[in-house]
């Protein structure tokens, strides 16, 4: 079992539980022929919050006596509740410690994959990578201005750690027309905002430290931050988005060396954080010592709603002085220009770029050049971008309401994807059947801190054309209706058998 992250109290618990009495466990126990007991529907809602990631593994769970004060239930049903969760897998018991979230043996083995799908060909529709196709001719006139500069730059070695002034410049002119005034001193140019990330994770992790992140959150900083060796430590989002006051008991209570966030349309669930949440948790950050990363990559992903001015904006200056922001041209443009960026303190720009040297040394001189191009050019390719991403987001969730009605989602006003909730846990053998039947997508596990969580969801990007979205949702639809294994909701019925 992870180690002990956060604990929940019962009040807490009992909001995040909902109408337990009264919602899918009882429908199950109609069509079962039986009345269901309370500590059985208490169990099994419980069960589910673990597998929708929303209690994170290592959770101490509410004494038994506040908790049936907070549901107005017996102390007896809750007893009950938690011995069939300890005898399922879903919760585990210490000496003189109370109760946590645990999942069964075999559960947290499951996983949706990686990010590259081996031996895939043919008629094939990727919607694993959620990033959008080149705008064409914004990126042929791009790279005509960066090859009639390159020349300028040739007499040199190539390798310029900080990145070249004129994209510095450029990233810093980004910034202050936005609101956060920045100089080029304060910017560091990556391979990516993944390689921003990385940089990060080398330079202020080391083995063992906490790094507090959402769950579900983007995978590949999952990755990342295990590769440094250090411990992501899940802060579950809920329905609506970020809790009031989770992260910031999660600082207070863990006091991590990194905290990381996408505040803006949230990958992979589309959610905008406001700007009093993003206040108080650079406060919180600060009081805890904690170095804060924003990953703003998804940020110029506005469909419904102005673009966000940056974090850092937002924020005290006081507070400011331990976050770390991170972009890229990834979302907004094309991710085949591998260039992206790093915005904070001078101090920490002049380590990381001593840093990267035992990485990758330094971004290519063309890509940068015509990433400069591409910033102080004519944006119109941005409009053009969202106006493709509505109408596709329109045909995506159409074609899902029609063919799978009883999945559930939210209309996100920014980013590139959909975060479908299934009708059951099945997410990672979905993803595989869908492979035979020319589909690549991620599972929910993929978006998880702790593994085999999130096996009812399943993230969908409306980045293809609109007919290539009606066509992999149909093949879809096939996958599931061939067998598969058993999922993770059949533990359910191990409750009440």
């Amino acid at each position: 079992m992870a180690a002990p992250t956060t604990t929940i109290g019962a009040h807490q618990l009992a909001q995040r539980l909902g109408p337990w009495r009264s919602a899918d466990t009882a429908e199950q126990g109609r069509a079962a022929g039986r009345a269901r007991p309370l500590q059985a529907a208490l169990a099994e809602r419980i069960t589910g919050l673990v597998l929708d990631g929303r209690l994170a593994l290592g959770t101490r769970l509410p004494a038994e006596r506040a908790l049936s004060e907070a549901l107005g239930v017996s102390r007896t049903t809750v007893t009950a509740a938690y011995s069939l969760l300890r005898e399922s897998g879903f919760a585990v018991s210490r000496q003189g410690s109370g109760s946590y979230v645990s999942l069964p043996d075999g559960a947290a083995a499951r996983t949706s994959g990686g990010w590259l799908a081996a031996g895939q060909d043919g008629d094939v529709i990727d919607l694993m990578c959620a990033a959008p196709l080149a705008p064409l001719p914004v990126l042929q006139s791009a790279l005509r201005t960066a090859a009639e500069q390159l020349p300028a730059y040739s007499g040199a070695g190539g390798y310029v750690p900080y990145g070249l002034e004129i994209l510095r410049e450029a990233i810093a002119e980004h910034y202050t027309a936005r609101g956060l005034p920045t100089s080029p001193e304060q910017i560091l140019v990556t391979n990516g905002a993944q390689g921003a990330i990385t940089l990060v994770a080398r330079l202020l992790c080391r083995a063992g430290d906490r790094v507090l992140v959402e769950s579900p959150t983007y995978p590949n900083a999952l990755d990342t931050f295990r590769n440094a060796q250090a411990r992501p430590m899940p802060v579950p989002l809920e329905e609506g988005g970020w809790v009031p006051g989770s992260y910031e008991n999660a600082l207070a209570q863990l006091r991590p060396r990194l905290a990381y966030l996408v505040p803006h349309f949230q990958n992979p669930t589309g959610h905008l954080m406001d700007l009093d949440a993003q206040a108080s948790i650079a406060r919180s950050a600060r009081l805890a010592g904690s170095w804060l990363l924003a990953d703003e990559t998804i940020t110029e992903v506005a469909l419904d709603v102005p673009v966000p001015p940056p974090y850092a904006a937002t924020i005290r200056p006081v507070d400011a002085e331990a976050v770390l922001v991170c972009g890229s041209m990834a979302k907004s443009f094309w991710g085949g220009l591998r260039i992206g960026w790093l915005r904070g303190p001078v101090r920490i720009v002049h380590e990381l770029a001593a840093a990267r040297a035992a990485m990758d040394l330094a971004s290519p001189i063309l890509d940068q050049l015509a990433a400069a191009a591409v910033l102080r050019g004519e944006q119109d390719y941005l409009d053009e971008h969202r106006r493709a991403w509505r109408e596709q987001r329109a045909v995506l969730m159409q074609a899902v309401t029609e063919t799978f009605p009883t999945w559930t989602y939210r209309v996100p006003e920014g980013g590139l994807c959909l975060w479908l909730r299934m009708d059951r846990e099945e997410a990672t053998a979905l993803s595989q059947r869908a492979q035979t039947h020319g589909v690549l997508l991620h599972a929910g596990p993929r978006f998880g801190a702790d593994a085999g969580t999130f096996e009812r969801y399943v993230r969908l990007p409306y980045v293809q054309p609109p007919e290539l979205l009606r066509e992999a949702v149909r093949r879809l639809a096939l996958a599931r209706a061939l067998p598969g294994p058993r999922h993770a909701s059949d533990h359910r019925a191990d409750l009440v058998a």
